[in-house]
């Protein structure tokens, strides 16, 4: 529209140069009211002008609002598309995904008790005389039974089962929310000790060197259907003090004086006995002027 204008201007200009520098100048000066129009029309064409401009211009404005709803619906309409491209990537997502394994499954269950001690049994369905504390579930699915020393248990010991070789139950029972049932065992029992805390496996300890001396004690423990075998040894102080060392396979080593070496044995026999082994025979050796207070 401006250059419109712009071209009117050029050509009003040039009409009046040509009537004022020709003949017709003659003509017009002989006719009054020609100068009049002549004036009126350069004030004319611009009202035209303008008004078309300002139709124009009206035009304009309406059409940008059009315009811009129209891109206010497209992005609206955008953003539904892409709610609706999201909802169904998540529903393909969730039907491609790979069902959880068993072994996956206990895990999970599992890594929701970490430190719930709870009720054990083996796959003849003996009961474990402990509740051990469930205190670590690895990324491949091994979990880990710790069992502090204490009243049902002469050491500290852990105990490895894959979750695949397990059953669990969702059944509380006193403080222990599960139950479970071990098919298998992962590897070998870890004998941790004296610890009563699982946070101290890895601290030293310092445990008295006792030079042994004549064995004094020892029984032996078998399992129905099993070449299973147990064993306890005793075994005085070299130095004939009230000092005693008992061997236990499996179980580890411990020291004590003869009260304490006597506890020890028979917690561990009661343990035996629990796991389903019992008496194969005993034994005593060389004496001491400490009696042990052990029977079998």
């Amino acid at each position: 529209m401006k250059r419109v204008f712009g071209i009117a201007a050029v050509v009003v200009s040039v009409v009046v140069a040509v009537l004022l520098h020709t003949r017709v100048q003659d003509w017009l000066w002989t006719h009054p009211w020609t100068h009049s129009f002549l004036v009126a029309v350069p004030t004319i064409a611009l009202a035209v002008i303008a008004f078309l401009e300002w139709r124009h211009s009206g035009e304009a404005n309406t059409l940008r609002d059009k315009a811009n709803e129209l891109r206010r619906e497209n992005i609206i309409l955008i953003e539904a598309l892409d709610t609706e491209r999201n909802r169904h990537l998540g529903q393909i997502a969730a039907h491609t995904k790979p069902a959880l394994t068993q072994a996956e499954r206990n895990s999970n269950l599992l890594r929701k008790h970490i430190g719930a001690n709870v009720k054990v049994t083996d796959e003849k369905d003996w009961n474990w005389s402990s509740t051990p504390e469930i205190v670590e579930v690895s990324e491949d699915n091994i979990v880990t039974l710790f069992t502090p020393r204490g009243f049902t248990s002469s050491s500290a010991s852990a105990v490895r089962v894959h979750c695949n070789n397990l059953e669990i139950t969702e059944f509380a029972e006193g403080s222990c929310p599960l139950r479970i049932k071990v098919l298998k065992k992962y590897g070998a029992d870890v004998s941790l000790g004296e610890i009563t805390k699982w946070e101290d496996r890895n601290k030293p300890m310092a445990a008295p060197v006792v030079p042994k001396g004549g064995m004094v004690r020892n029984a032996t423990y078998g399992k129905a259907g099993s070449d299973e075998v147990r064993s306890l040894h005793v075994y005085a102080a070299k130095d004939g003090g009230n000092l005693f060392v008992l061997e236990a396979v499996p179980g580890g080593t411990f020291t004590g004086n003869n009260v304490e070496i006597s506890k020890t044995f028979m917690l561990l026999q009661v343990e035996y006995e629990a796991a389903g082994f019992t008496h194969r025979g005993s034994g005593t050796g060389g004496g001491s002027q400490y009696p042990l207070y052990v029977k079998t």
